[in-house]
């Protein structure tokens, strides 16, 4: 079976769209927002952080600083080594995906 040559190019155009969104700066730094949101969230409803050095950064600035602080270093990282743009956008993308399900199991719980 033979796939049409119009849905051939909207299969490529798709894979090319999500290239796009992956290497882009913007999506980087929306995507930093949404993990600084909802893990700021999710400290107010009691959670606490499992990375190891952003853990340690809550300690000495408080929740909100040591989360900024963190999300300051992230760009800088990523936007020096354009190369790691896809993965670090997949990677946060996975990260809030995991805060969003916390902040649901949270709000449960509290009921």
């Amino acid at each position: 079976m033979e796939i049409p040559q119009s849905s051939a190019l909207q299969l490529a155009g798709r894979r090319g769209i999500i290239s796009n969104v992956l290497d882009a700066r913007s999506s980087f730094v929306a995507l930093q927002a949404l993990d600084l949101i909802t893990t700021l969230v999710a400290f107010h409803f009691g959670a606490f952080e499992m990375n190891p050095l952003v853990g340690r950064l809550t300690a000495l600035f408080g929740p909100a600083g040591g989360v900024v602080f963190s999300k300051i270093v992230a760009v800088l990282i990523v936007l020096r080594v354009r190369k790691l743009m896809w993965f670090a956008n997949l990677f946060y993308f996975g990260v809030v995906c995991w805060n969003t399900f916390i902040l649901l199991a949270l709000s449960h719980a509290t009921r």
